[in-house]
């Protein structure tokens, strides 16, 4: 597979994510946008998962443990949203988690990781946690904590995705059940809650709720792919350019005032996602 297709694929990914947790963070009911989202994801997975071979019980642990996985990471994100902007607590979950990919990868995982590979990440790492800090705010402790747990549900179910789409005899097998059900236990959620989820359902809502639908599968989807062919911990820390898409999105489109501040940083991102990419 060419380099330059798998960057392009990570990029589509990058921007889809960022525009996934821009709509999470600033819609009144961010559970209703989940559910219908996780309706639409079956609609259009079900189908797909009658062409592929039917996973080995192996897999099927891998699946259902990522199903679980996912779901508690899709309401995390939507409480953790209630304590810090977009332009805080994104950047801190996927800084966490592409640091603590690097480090297991290179303890547990067979991946190779080259001296320039893991330079490169500690450079994407540090340019993540330079877009969240600000001299002029006080440190919100209460968003930080929720941040560095969101970065442990994302570096555990990213390894769990990573070895089923590998060990998988057919990797869409695995793909096509995992998208059709990590939005499942979501769904369950958001019947109930009076004032929030499924129960308070309009056009704008559902509308939304399918735009997140399209998006979502591309954001992870794509990244999930591009694990059979390259290091997971590259496949994480390429995707993180989300963080600037992120950043801007909070500066233009969603008017944050701290945003500006982490425009800068930003290019740390960008060396560390270069220098990566000739790793590849």
């Amino acid at each position: 597979m060419p380099d330059y297709f798998l960057f392009l694929l990570l990029l589509i990914a990058a921007l889809s994510h960022a525009l996934c947790h821009s709509i999470l963070k600033y819609n009144k009911n961010p559970l209703g946008i989940l559910g219908i989202t996780s309706i639409f994801e079956i609609i259009i997975f079900t189908p797909l998962v009658l062409t592929v071979p039917f996973p080995t019980p192996y897999i099927w642990i891998l699946i259902i443990t990522s199903a679980l996985l996912h779901g508690f990471y899709r309401l995390l994100v939507i409480f953790s949203y209630n304590y810090g902007d977009l332009s805080f607590i994104y950047p801190i979950a996927r800084g966490s988690s592409s640091l603590l990919l690097a480090i297991i990868s290179l303890i547990y995982l067979t991946d190779k990781i080259s001296l320039w590979g893991f330079i490169a990440i500690m450079i994407v790492c540090m340019g993540l946690f330079l877009i969240s800090y600000s001299d002029r705010l006080k440190f919100n402790y209460s968003a930080f904590g929720l941040g560095v747990l969101t970065a442990i549900m994302i570096t555990t179910y990213t390894l769990v995705d990573g070895i089923g789409v590998r060990h998988s005899s057919n990797p869409y097998s695995f793909l096509y059940w995992m998208l059709l059900l990590n939005g499942t236990p979501a769904l369950i959620a958001s019947f109930f809650f009076k004032n929030n989820g499924l129960r308070i359902v309009n056009k704008n809502l559902v509308l939304t709720g399918v735009a997140f639908g399209i998006l979502a599968p591309l954001a992870y989807g794509l990244a999930v792919w591009c694990m059979q062919f390259l290091p997971i911990a590259y496949v994480s820390s390429i995707r993180e350019i989300s963080i600037i898409f992120a950043a801007l999105i909070g500066l233009i489109l969603l008017k944050e005032k701290t945003a500006s501040k982490r425009i800068i940083p930003s290019i740390f991102v960008v060396i560390g996602i270069s220098i990566l990419y000739f790793q590849i």
